[in-house]
């Protein structure tokens, strides 16, 4: 597309035909190049804003990937997103499908405005999921029509934890007790958007007896949450223990002498956490998601991570692709900007590490991102 007349080479007769919608225009004349270049333009316009980055970068539409050959195109991009040049072409093929459904099913002389593209679905924050999002969504959180789901939230130590946390108090505020509350907020809000027929219910790990539910979901690591501690044999990594007021470090034991933690500023500010997300399926039939992190902002941004719109969703596809229904650990960064919890797309950003497992067997390494977090400085 950065040298217009090669639509004459690459498009059909045929093809034209339809792009140019009966237009009276010579065949190869400068009015039907023209034509034809708005024509693709504006169904590149069509496109969600994810996939049309691809289509504008193997059209040569972007300037900071301006390559003679495709290959080179497609290279630039993969470096500037920090992933392999095969995921760069899987995208592009799928959002080049997506282009081509547009020109063959839609009038090319009329598209439709952006705003209209992607009607939101009712009760979805802000317009952010689609219906096909929200499906996604249900799906991978096992939020099922008349299921039902527990949440075990982090809760306070004893001797940290406010006089009104106390049933004896007349004050008693039960909630009072509980660690990662945005964490529970949230995750009990969007499901209650996703999937507003499916039961929730919420516990504290000293409360938390019940073993019967659809979908377990444990929100805070294992230094507040005894029932994370539960699953720790289960898993591949292990929060390393540090006084309280300091950071519990991730330690991955399929990467040998790799420890993760936190980054802060010189000021003693907050950059990012690691958001540590695990889903593990249970014979009798719980899918159990574990939502951890080295501070309270990993574990709402593992939250997040599979659940904040369109970027959740794409996540969503992202995981998989790459495991399937597998048993998985997936480890990203976190960060606060301006109070808002910021967690990457991971079709945009791989995440720092992915490993999986299935039938219960041990976890091996699938995605190994771990350079770009240890090569950083971390100021304290």
């Amino acid at each position: 597309m950065a040298r217009p007349t090669a639509v004459l080479d690459a498009l059909s007769d045929a093809v034209r035909a339809h792009l140019t919608c009966g237009a009276h225009t010579e065949p190869g004349s400068p009015d039907e190049v023209t034509l034809l270049v708005s024509t693709l333009r504006q169904a590149v316009e069509q496109l969600a804003e994810d996939e049309r980055l691809y289509v504008e970068v193997d059209l040569n539409l972007v300037p900071e990937h301006g390559y003679a050959t495709l290959t080179e195109r497609q290279e630039s991009l993969a470096r500037r997103q920090k992933c392999a040049a095969k995921t760069v072409r899987r995208h592009a093929d799928r959002a080049l499908d997506t282009l081509a459904y547009l020109l063959v099913a839609a009038d090319p002389a009329h598209p439709a405005p952006r705003h209209q593209r992607h009607p939101a679905e009712p009760g979805t924050p802000d317009g952010d999921s689609t219906a096909e999002n929200a499906n996604a969504f249900r799906e991978f959180w096992r939020l099922a029509d008349g299921s039902r789901v527990d949440i075990v939230c982090s809760e306070i130590p004893d001797d940290e934890r406010p006089y009104y946390a106390s049933p004896a108090d007349r004050n008693y505020l039960r909630y009072a007790k509980f660690a990662d509350l945005d964490s529970l907020i949230y995750l009990r809000t969007r499901f209650a958007q996703i999937a507003p027929t499916v039961t929730i219910r919420d516990f504290a790990p000293s409360e938390y007896y019940n073993t019967h539910a659809d979908a377990l979901v444990v929100v805070g690591g294992p230094p507040w949450n005894a029932k994370y501690r539960e699953f720790l044999p289960q898993l591949p990594f292990y929060f390393e223990p540090h006084p309280l007021g300091e950071d519990d470090p991730l330690v991955v034991a399929a990467l040998p002498g790799l420890m993760l933690g936190p980054r802060w500023t010189q000021r003693q500010e907050l950059l990012e956490d690691l958001a540590v997300f695990t889903r593990l399926t249970l014979a009798q039939g719980t899918t159990v998601f574990l939502l951890g992190g080295c501070l309270t902002l990993g574990v709402l941004g593992a939250a997040h991570c599979f659940l904040e719109g369109q970027r959740g969703a794409r996540s969503i596809s992202y995981v998989g692709e790459q495991v399937g229904e597998d048993d998985f650990v997936l480890v990203t960064e976190a960060r606060r900007i301006g109070g808002i919890t910021d967690v990457s797309d991971l079709t945009m950003v791989n995440p720092l590490i992915l490993l999986a497992r299935r039938n219960n067997e041990p976890f091996t390494t699938v995605v190994d991102n771990t350079d770009r977090y240890t090569t950083m400085p971390t100021a304290r």
